[in-house]
């Protein structure tokens, strides 16, 4: 359970301080890498329309407007081709080509495309290159994928007829590849690199703040399975002066008190026993004289009887009362469980007779726990008792114990009754102290073999239905 309970803390820590963080810094990262990508995308823009511009001032509109198809050797084809071939190189542009409103090709300085030749990659422009002729204002496309399947931008511009009033009939185009997609898979790359650099440095520091703030959690969660169980005399040292250190000085004032409380309740118990026991040992001493005294035969020896049996079973629940509330921490050593087995079954074999009931044990030979020998004695005593009883309701009855290693290096007892089954009511209530369902009984038994279970370290479980009622012990197992 502590284990989980450390597990669950550690991991809510942890997702409180990386989730938050890895969230924020993703969408830092993304707005950081979408706004340099629009700013590097509008620059790359700009420029090729200026430089689109610049290159139109060289051209005339009217002698390349008059270049037909098969014009390729004329002079004025081959003049304009160089010129542009010249920017191109002077300015890294990939492509630099005139074309009129129809989009089809005047000039390019790709050899595979003759005059008349349709850009089609143009047409897909056509919303910005109405800017262009009619406005007469540089623009820049969006971004497409060139042949050689890398990302271009193409920036248009104007060139204007001076004979035609500065129509506007043909444009020209200048495409540059983006390579500013270079510089964003480096800006991913490190702000990857980083991203990963600051989760790493965040898991870690979440672990350290978890690991702090979970220690003493988690001593406060020990402390308070050792009260559970009884354990009131170590002390709960308070490590700090936060929320956590109040709540330690609470528990272990919580701890004096359930000590304190204890030893008085324990005082009472001692005086009521040597009250109680004072005059049962004189009733008893009386019965026993009275017994005497009567002869033989004579009917008033069944009432003193009755008197010695009602006294003797006063005895035995002051006793049980004592046992109870008295118990002491257990001293642990290897008890091996078939000799034990043996010797509680020879102890109720009588009571088991009597009430018809078929008594057997099956444990292998050399099988050991760790416990308390004596405790874990009246432990399985009082189960085996309960056993008898329950299985003597519905004869023929049986009761069998049994232990066998289990699958996660522990022991496993098995103590099991053909008794009728246990209604829920009272298998949600049958280890609580004093109840009971018979007329005689403190209804200790139960609960006094819980807590030496648990005060083993151990669990106790309950399965009852129609074929049967177990009791299912598990401790550990003695080493070697």
């Amino acid at each position: 359970m502590r284990a989980r309970f450390r597990v669950g803390i550690l991991a809510k820590l942890l997702l409180a301080f990386t989730l938050p963080t890895a969230l924020l810094f993703g969408l830092f990262a993304f707005i950081a890498h979408e706004v340099m990508r629009g700013d590097l995308e509008a620059e790359l823009g700009t420029r090729l329309a200026a430089l689109a511009a610049s290159a139109a001032t060289q051209f005339s509109g009217r002698n390349l407007a008059e270049l037909e198809p098969g014009d390729e050797e004329h002079l004025i084809y081959t003049g304009a081709r160089r010129r542009l071939g010249e920017v191109a190189r002077a300015t890294g542009a990939a492509r630099m080509y005139v074309f009129d409103r129809d989009f089809r090709s005047r000039v390019d300085t790709a050899p595979d495309v003759p005059i008349g030749s349709t850009y089609y990659h143009a047409e897909l422009d056509r919303h910005e290159l109405e800017r262009v002729f009619r406005r007469g204002q540089p623009v820049s496309s969006v971004l497409f994928e060139g042949r050689d399947g890398r990302q271009y931008k193409a920036g248009y511009a104007p060139i204007v007829s001076p004979d035609k009033a500065g129509a506007v009939e043909l444009a020209i185009g200048v495409e540059a590849p983006a390579t500013f997609f270079d510089r964003l898979a480096d800006l991913r790359r490190n702000l990857i690199i980083y991203g990963v650099g600051s989760a790493v440095a965040m898991v870690l520091l979440a672990v350290i703040v978890a690991v702090l703030i979970t220690r003493p959690v988690r001593q406060l969660a020990e402390a308070a399975e050792r009260i559970g169980h009884g354990d009131l005399d170590q002390p709960i040292e308070p490590r700090s002066r936060d929320e956590i250190g109040f709540l330690a000085r609470t528990m272990d004032e919580m701890r004096r008190e359930l000590g304190q409380r204890d030893q008085r309740m324990q005082q009472m118990l001692s005086g009521i026993a040597h009250e109680v026991r004072n005059p049962l040992g004189g009733i008893e001493l009386f019965s026993g004289i009275l017994r005497e005294e009567l002869p033989a035969g004579d009917d008033r020896r069944a009432h003193v009887e009755r008197i010695e049996r009602e006294v003797a079973y006063l005895s035995a629940v002051v006793t049980e009362f004592l046992d109870y509330a008295r118990r002491p921490a257990p001293e642990l050593s290897a008890v091996e469980l078939a000799p034990l087995a043996e010797a509680l079954c020879e102890l109720e074999a009588a009571e088991a007779e009597r009430a018809g009931v078929d008594l057997t044990w099956q444990v292998a030979e050399g099988l050991a726990c760790r416990g308390d020998p004596v405790q874990l004695r009246r432990a399985l005593h009082n189960l085996l008792r309960n056993a008898i009883q329950a299985a003597a309701d519905a004869p023929p009855g049986a009761v069998a114990i049994a232990a066998e290693p289990d699958d996660e290096g522990g022991v496993r007892v098995t103590v099991e009754n053909s008794g009728p089954p246990i209604p829920g009511e009272v298998k949600q209530r049958m280890f609580e102290p004093f109840y009971t369902t018979r007329e005689k009984g403190t209804g200790l038994g139960l609960a006094f073999a819980r807590e030496i279970v648990l005060d083993h370290g151990g669990t106790i479980e309950v399965d009852s239905g129609e074929q049967g009622t177990r009791f299912h012990l598990r401790l550990r197992r003695a080493a070697g």
